[in-house]
């Protein structure tokens, strides 16, 4: 007779409350209407497949990551309106919290770093990430890393941020 296997499901018992206890608090209202019909579902199985993809991609533990409602985005859709993703990816050494949200020039596939910016403070999208790889570039002090062009929008700065660039109206 092993004991590994009572360990095993223990431990996984533990990670599913700890990750039902995150996604209740992160999103109380998303979590305990995820199963109130089709959209919502099928909303919340998306954001987990979000949350899949980019723990992959940044090698962590997807119990490391949320996608709940962006409070500042929305996304255009056929019936309206809807709350874009934001993405927190927990660093499970630091703890540190790092904020994404879509890159929709790579859909699925890249996200955009928010960060703050070094002119006025605002938090806005920095760099564009695909793979750790990405992240330890825009980290790095000798890295290339370019800037976004979402970065410059101006209606993310404060009022004479020099960073931010009037949008061009065509």
């Amino acid at each position: 007779m092993t004991t590994t296997a009572p360990r095993i499901a223990t431990a996984l018992a533990e990670r599913a409350m700890h990750a039902a206890h995150a996604h209740r608090a992160a999103d109380p209202d998303g979590f305990h209407h995820r199963h109130d019909d089709p959209d919502q579902w099928n909303r919340w199985a998306r954001r987990a497949r979000v949350a899949r993809t980019i723990a992959a991609a940044l090698q962590v533990g997807v119990d490391g990551v949320l996608v709940t409602d962006d409070p500042r985005r929305t996304y255009r859709t056929r019936t309206g309106p809807v709350p874009g993703d934001l993405i927190t990816v927990t660093d499970p050494v630091t703890e540190r919290a790092w904020r994404f949200i879509p890159d929709f020039t790579a859909p699925g596939d890249g996200w955009l770093l928010l960060d703050r910016c070094p002119g006025c403070d605002a938090e806005v999208p920095v760099t564009r990430i695909a793979t750790l790889g990405d992240l330890g570039e825009y980290l790095d002090p000798d890295g290339d890393s370019p800037i976004a062009d979402e970065a410059r929008d101006e209606s993310i700065h404060q009022p004479g941020c020099v960073l931010g660039l009037p949008a061009v109206n065509g």
